[in-house]
């Protein structure tokens, strides 16, 4: 009977946060839903509103999948030359990972600061990431402490891009309502990507929400891409083709200009 009792009492508090979950969803607004990449596409607007329960803090992390792949090479002087001494690939990280707040990071405990991965240094990415250097004989896994600055040196050349960035105090509360706006650049991942929203008081989560939204490419860049996936041969020849057009009309236009430009002198001469 204890047993059974103890299987109901469970049921019934997975049903009651499951359903806490779904009330919190629905306080969450994200838009736009889904970000069209287009030709002309120059980045965009994210909107994100909700309720805050209780006068809490609002901590917002936005972040892609850890699918995220970049080569990196490092350059050092080789006798006289500089050059390429290491090359390796950063994978398993989020190519897109921006925290708003209303309140200060500095609030956070450091256990909420990894729990929740939201703090200065990104530092969920260093714990995620994985760097494999590749050399003449092979490819080397790097351990943690040899991989710490080529991480580093991925999350710079993101914070660059506009990909990664802490913007405390950007989220404005009003009343038992938050809302913050995001710029997502041009660069951002085609994928779906993540919004969590966790609500912090007197140094306690009292609650968290999260929805996603879709980046997919639109036209003519969709039917680029898909090209270059799935008939990879014909796309190279077609990029090979269009090169070679390019470069004729631009070689055309540099020889007619030069024509034109020894007829006038040479009537100049006549004259």
């Amino acid at each position: 009977m204890k047993r059974l009792t103890s299987i109901f009492l469970g049921l019934m508090l997975i049903l009651s946060f499951t359903s806490q979950v779904m009330a919190d969803e629905t306080q969450l607004t994200v838009s736009p839903e889904k970000v069209e990449v287009g030709l002309r596409f120059q980045g965009t607007t994210l909107n994100i509103s909700g309720i805050v329960p209780d006068d809490a803090g609002v901590y917002i992390k936005v972040i892609s999948p850890n699918d995220a792949i970049l080569d990196l090479s490092k350059k050092g002087k080789v006798s006289l030359f500089w050059m390429n001494v290491e090359n390796v690939s950063v994978t398993k990280v989020p190519k897109l990972y921006q925290i708003l707040s209303s309140r200060p990071l500095g609030d956070l405990t450091v256990d909420q600061k990894k729990v929740l991965g939201i703090d200065q240094d990104f530092s969920t990415v260093y714990q995620t990431a994985e760097v494999t250097k590749h050399t003449d004989s092979g490819s080397i896994r790097l351990e943690k402490f040899e991989a710490k600055d080529f991480v580093s040196s991925m999350i710079s050349i993101f914070k660059k891009g506009g990909l990664y960035s802490l913007n405390e105090s950007a989220v404005k509360v009003k009343d038992d309502r938050f809302e913050t706006s995001l710029e997502l650049p041009a660069n951002i991942p085609q994928e779906e990507c993540d919004v969590t929203v966790y609500f912090i008081k007197d140094g306690k989560i009292i609650g968290t929400c999260s929805k996603t939204f879709n980046v997919e490419t639109v036209g003519i860049v969709k039917w680029l891409n898909n090209m270059a996936i799935y008939e990879g041969p014909f796309y190279g020849f077609m990029s090979v083709m269009i090169a070679l057009v390019v470069g004729s009309v631009i070689a055309f236009l540099f020889i007619f200009i030069d024509n034109r430009k020894k007829a006038r002198l040479y009537a100049k001469a006549c004259s």
